[in-house]
């Protein structure tokens, strides 16, 4: 009977450790045709940008804004009639930068690369670049408080900057023998990255990589159909990366994203739909097997995987369409940034804030017969029996219930645990034949 007993705890245990992912449109955030980008410090510190859409709607011009709250309040930082704002990155508080894409036939400003000294008070041109200069700017990646790279533009020419001493001098060197365009990025650290675009005269998507922090770049995908770029990327691990490929200047039945699970060195082109044409843009992942992806203004729906991209159903839990700017009948989501495996912000009409509930508090049956020690931890903790079997195991599980740890138990009172956990919140599991036990673990 008690294997019975303890075989039920287990499943609704399990069942309670699936996480439920809510996203939310935040009421104090801009709402506009497109948030273009969005750069968080930290939960509570962030900075969103609108682009330049005046052309279709009277007011609707270039503006960074900024959150103290996690997204519940906005402060406008610049607004500009002549600048068509894609890209922003911080280091710091103070210390910021915005790319234009200064193509003429939005705007008038052919300034590519802004920073701020002040935390966006005031902001200036970059000039003190060296080598071959961009046209405009796409994407930034900060990379550490001294490392950031630019780049630009998606309808090219293609050029690449980066600072090492916090954006006090930059070099840029042009990659148009590699790129007919460039638009987003990734980077592991100041020597490997990856950035995404397109290449040739008819524009087939593209992704680049770098192991010597920009020096040299290798091709590590070039797709054989014609009008597609590689939009944005995502990695949510070391080895796991997705990308989307935007189909341009035509409309077919069929789109495509990218996967690799070899961290980059490799990737595979995946059916995303079938069922006619859809502008694939944004992509964010939370884990390795459960993200997102929408698409620009045409795209009536956004979708959702919880298996690494086998699968894809209508997930719009986040998704408004905001007169006037949903003439065209869809929705816009364009960038993800998370936090760990717990948090995750989005930016399309609006800002978007994604929580994870895991439905499941401390469990003791009976009471009392554990504890662990520290907790929060920054590595290794402790845990006490109080009455300890002769056989049982403890198991470390994330927040979508999935074991990253397991130890056999023999009868000791102490057990010293160092599973090499990355930061983030985590459930201990204690069982034995007679009991389950389960504590929040949070590792800092």
């Amino acid at each position: 009977m008690k294997n019975i007993l303890l075989l039920l705890v287990l499943i609704s245990l399990h069942t309670n450790l699936k996480a439920q992912w809510n996203w939310q449109a935040l009421p104090g955030a801009p709402v506009s045709w497109r948030c273009d980008d969005i750069y968080f410090l930290n939960p509570d510190k962030g900075w969103a940008t609108n682009p330049y859409y005046n052309y279709l709607f009277p007011n609707q011009f270039g503006r960074v804004l900024t959150t103290e709250d996690g997204g519940l309040t906005w402060d406008v930082l610049f607004d500009s009639s002549q600048t068509f704002i894609r890209c922003v990155g911080f280091t710091d508080t103070l210390n910021g930068w915005f790319g234009n894409i200064a193509d003429p036939f939005f705007t008038t400003d052919t300034n590519f690369l802004y920073h701020t000294t002040d935390g966006g008070s005031t902001w200036n041109p970059v000039t003190n670049v060296t080598g071959d200069l961009p046209v405009g700017i796409c994407g930034i990646s900060v990379v550490t408080d001294s490392v950031i790279y630019a780049y630009g533009r998606f309808m090219g020419p293609a050029a690449i900057m980066k600072t090492i001493d916090k954006g006090q001098t930059w070099t840029s060197q042009s990659l148009s023998a590699l790129a007919s365009g460039l638009i987003d990025g990734y980077f592991f650290n100041a020597d490997t990255g990856f950035i995404t675009g397109c290449y040739g005269p008819s524009s087939k998507a593209l992704i680049l990589s770098t192991y010597d922090g920009g020096t040299s770049w290798q091709v590590r995908h070039q797709s054989q159909k014609s009008n597609e770029l590689v939009w944005k990327i995502s990695f949510p691990s070391r080895n796991i990366g997705y990308a989307t490929m935007e189909a341009i200047n035509g409309s077919p039945d069929t789109t495509y994203f990218l996967k690799t699970t070899d961290g980059g060195l490799t990737w595979q082109e995946h059916v995303f739909k079938t069922d006619g044409f859809y502008d694939l843009q944004g992509i964010g992942f939370i884990n390795d097997s459960t993200g997102w992806m929408g698409g620009d203004y045409s795209t009536p729906e956004n979708y959702k995987t919880t298996d690494g991209g086998n699968t894809w159903t209508v997930d719009n839990t986040f998704g408004i369409q905001t007169p006037p700017y949903n003439i065209y009948g869809g929705y816009s989501t364009n960038r993800f940034r998370k936090f760990g495996d717990t948090l995750m912000y989005a930016c399309g009409n609006t800002i978007y804030k994604l929580q994870i509930a895991t439905g499941i508090s401390d469990m003791d049956s009976p009471p009392g017969s554990i504890s662990i020690y520290p907790n929060p931890t920054a590595n290794s903790f402790t845990i006490k029996i109080n009455t300890p079997k002769e056989i049982g195991v403890v198991e470390i599980l994330n927040v979508v219930g999935e074991i990253v740890y397991s130890e056999n138990l023999f009868g000791k009172n102490v057990y010293l645990i160092d599973a090499n956990l990355a930061k983030g919140i985590y459930f201990v599991r204690v069982t034995d034949d007679e009991r389950i036990a389960v504590r929040k673990l949070i590792v800092e």
